[in-house]
């Protein structure tokens, strides 16, 4: 049966498996015209305002404000559809594929309305189920209000909010019911999901080098002296020197999508940016091809328009991988996660001061950088990744390299 009347959660990346909904912009009973503003939803850290496709009128939302909910959800429903079908979808829970719903059988009064026994099958949605893994709910001790008693998502979240929070004194004792908490709710709630999906699915191997950056610091500080070459900062450099190293070999650029790897274009990398509630990683593009300059003022435009939060919804897609550069922070080392779709990422530590000996055996005051390399070990083993932060630590090192292959 068409299905054109039905408003549906679209995949707006390679990597995206659900979305948190931001805001509808327009009520049931509105007439919208295609191309204006329909919801924005927020996916990967990004809101996405989504435009309607069609003229028409809004007959029903089925996903509030806050849901997350899969991609190819039903959100809302147009008016005008088959006559006689129903969309029964509960507003409180994600429409669920067939190949992933979950179905109860014939259920009596009394399973509705209390806990599942010993040994009996607990039916609930796959959303509710993610949600009880991620707060430590067991699902046998609660009651489904869903069809046939299924626990839903709702559920789950009741059960959150009903838990204690509990301080422990010094001495191991109870302080006080510090009540439910405050929940996680759009940047931080995106970022927390990924970071778990990150930890959870992807076989990290980290490796650590050191790079001695006192020539680089030494040009550095002579181009801060050029207005014409504008505002270089540290992570613009090891950014570019990223994009080079990366320019130079596809398996560098691959990725692990729906069990299958993909070589991508360019030589693009994500700027992780700290945010107020959270953080973006939006990707700069074709850092190998562009000169340190230019590569300064394109992270830049991204770093603002994450800070402001206007970044668009692709903004954060095309790279294999991310830097992330705590080097403002007294941290000797970040042992970073991968970002979700991406092999490979590098944590960028303080400069350190430490006296080396010449090859006369004379100490030498050197500035070293500190770098940690994570990578996907179902896209790169242990040799590549090596390999990746070898490059990079040879051009840093040699800052006139990054000059020579990308000019200023």
């Amino acid at each position: 049966m068409a299905d054109d009347h039905l408003i549906r959660l679209p995949q707006l990346g390679l990597t995206m498996t659900e979305g948190i909904m931001v805001e509808w912009m327009v009520k049931p009973g509105t007439a919208v015209r295609a191309g204006e503003i329909l919801y924005v939803v927020e996916t990967d850290k990004i809101a996405n305002e989504i435009l309607a496709e069609r003229d028409g009128v809004l007959e029903s939302i089925l996903v509030q404000v806050d849901e997350t909910v899969p991609v190819g959800t039903t959100l809302g429903v147009w008016a005008g559809g088959p006559k006689g079908e129903t969309v029964t979808t509960p507003a409180t829970e994600p429409v669920e594929t067939p190949a992933t719903i979950v179905e109860a059988p014939p259920a009596n009064d009394a399973q509705v309305d209390r806990p599942m026994a010993t040994g009996e099958r607990i039916i609930a949605s796959p959303h509710a189920r993610k949600l009880a893994r991620e707060h430590g709910i067991d699902l046998a001790q609660l009651s489904g209000t869903g069809p046939r008693g299924r626990i839903v998502a709702a559920d789950v979240n009741r059960a959150c909010a009903a838990q204690p929070v509990i301080s422990v004194a010094a001495k191991g004792d109870p302080i006080e019911d510090l009540g439910a908490g405050t929940p996680l709710r759009g940047v931080q709630k995106v970022v927390a999901a990924q970071m778990l999906r990150s930890h959870t699915e992807i076989p990290h191997f980290h490796l650590t080098a050191t790079a001695d950056i006192s020539e680089l610091l030494w040009l550095h500080e002579g181009l801060k002296q050029k207005p014409e070459v504008g505002r270089i900062t540290l992570t613009h450099w090891i950014a570019t020197a990223m994009g080079l190293a990366i320019a130079n070999s596809p398996k560098f650029r691959t990725v692990l999508a729906n069990e299958r790897l993909f070589v991508l274009p360019g030589s693009n990398v994500g700027i992780a940016v700290a945010i107020e509630d959270g953080i973006h990683a939006p990707v700069a593009c074709n850092l190998g091809d562009h000169g340190l300059a230019a590569n300064a003022l394109q992270i830049e435009h991204l770093v603002q328009l994450a800070q402001d939060g206007k970044l668009d919804a692709d903004a954060s897609v095309g790279a294999a991988t991310t830097v992330t550069n705590l080097g403002s922070f007294n941290i000797d080392q970040v042992i970073p996660l991968i970002v979700p779709g991406q092999s490979s990422i590098l944590g960028v530590g303080r400069q350190q001061s430490v006296f080396r000996p010449d090859d006369d055996g004379e100490p030498v005051l050197r500035k070293e950088l500190g770098l940690v390399l994570g990578g996907d070990h179902r896209v790169l083993n242990g040799a590549d990744g090596a390999r990746l932060l070898e490059a990079v630590v040879a051009l840093l090192e040699d800052p006139l390299l990054i000059l020579a292959q990308a000019r200023i």
